[in-house]
């Protein structure tokens, strides 16, 4: 009797966990692709907020990342292009000096941080943000 109760123990802490661990990505057709397990991953560890803390972080690590968890949404190379540029009350809470590289996610993040003195392109496609 307790073998079978920590069996089903067992049984339904590994399929939470399993539950947890996976996840779904929709193609543009909105049809389930195939499940992808996810590692588990400290968010305080993961190479955005290490970065956002002050770290030096090798920025294909931040692209690795964005890549990883958002695969449909374009990443953009930016460059400062005045002798101070970006805004320290927004991610990565940072300011930058003229030719300093950083990446951004998407069309709108891109778009607001050539507001702010970047010049940005789409790594892939080398498209302006829009």
């Amino acid at each position: 009797m307790v073998s079978n109760r920590l069996r089903y123990v067992f049984y339904v802490l590994a399929s939470c966990l399993l539950f947890a661990a996976v996840t779904f990505s929709r193609e543009a057709t909105g049809s389930v692709a195939q499940a992808q397990i996810s590692p588990a991953r400290n968010p305080d560890q993961v190479p955005t907020a290490r970065y956002a803390r002050g770290e030096e972080v090798d920025l294909s690590l931040i692209v690795e990342e964005w890549r990883d968890r958002y695969p449909a949404t374009p990443v953009f190379a930016c460059t400062c292009t005045a002798e101070t540029c970006g805004d320290a009350e927004l991610w990565p809470f940072r300011t930058y000096t003229l030719y300093q590289p950083f990446v951004a996610l998407g069309d709108f993040n891109a778009a607001g941080y050539e507001r702010n003195g970047f010049n940005c392109f789409d790594m892939e496609t080398g498209d302006r943000p829009e």
